[in-house]
């Protein structure tokens, strides 16, 4: 497929509409692959790595290093939890694709093999942003002011969450064209995404803000009751899985939200059809 002059424009309500009604058709096989890859990590994690509670009185520089030393600690945990979820993800992204022609366990194959494809562009895009921060590092350093500075590194996160929704639909790209070359995924997502950045951004801003709302809602409500009744203890793992169980709904409808977002901007109604 070729990329035209004029790029098509996003509609966010199709998205949605296209997303429930993939997540709903195929919402028994979903459930199952969004509990194994999306659930049970997230709520492995947080029972097991709870962040920590900042001590009373504690002044900005005791909040950083405790926040310092609990990253270090669950970075292997993190990396773990991701390389899981990253596989649910090609692998649900891949069922989607092929729905009716594709077995789960040929999904699951989908999301094993789309792993270092999509780790090899994160390490591409992590070696790019690396090189333009320290850039912009020296140049702060090489001017002297901590204005300008501040402005470079503004300069740089705007530039950097851009690049980031450019690149939404590098996940779709592997799974469902099945492009395995990193520089050739990067330069799909990027020519999908043209002049729908913003769009994009609007979208999964709507759908986190939402995700966000239900959490705090619902955990603020189970919390109280638990705490009365069983203790801070029970209330702290009813927030874990409320949280675990409404994040991993959300995983699964940012999942279909790429694959319809891919869908649409592809210009094809039956991606299998297309990307053969």
């Amino acid at each position: 497929m070729h990329e035209k002059g004029n790029a098509m424009k996003l509609d966010g309500g199709l998205v949605w509409r296209d997303a429930n009604a993939m997540v709903t058709a195929n919402r028994e096989v979903l459930a199952v692959l969004a509990g194994v890859f999306f659930l049970l990590p997230s709520l492995a994690f947080s029972l097991f790595m709870p962040q920590p509670e900042p001590p009373a009185g504690a002044d900005v520089k005791q909040l950083m290093a405790m926040m310092r030393e609990f990253y270090v600690g669950a970075a292997p945990w993190f990396l773990g939890m991701t390389l899981i979820q990253t596989v649910g993800q090609v692998a649900v992204l891949a069922l989607l694709a092929r729905a009716g022609q594709a077995t789960v366990g040929e999904a699951l194959r989908e999301g094993l093999a789309g792993l270092l494809p999509f780790l090899a562009v994160q390490i591409l895009l992590v070696m790019v942003a690396s090189l333009a921060l320290g850039m912009a590092i020296a140049l702060g350093g090489i001017s002297g002011s901590p204005v300008v500075a501040g402005v470079l590194v503004g300069v740089l996160v705007a530039v950097g969450i851009w690049v980031g929704l450019r690149m939404m639909l590098t996940l779709p790209v592997i799974a469902v064209e099945r492009k395995r070359n990193p520089f050739e995924v990067i330069r799909r997502s990027w020519q999908l995404t043209r002049e729908n950045a913003g769009r994009i951004l609007l979208y999964v801003a709507l759908l986190a803000i939402a995700v966000f709302f239900i959490i705090a809602v619902a955990g603020a409500m189970i919390g109280i009751v638990l705490a009365l009744v069983a203790g801070p203890q029970a209330a702290q793992i009813a927030n874990a899985v409320v949280g675990a169980v409404v994040g991993a709904i959300f995983s699964l409808y940012l999942v279909a939200s790429l694959s319809a977002i891919h869908r649409q901007l592809g210009g094809s109604a039956a991606p299998e059809e297309t990307f053969s």
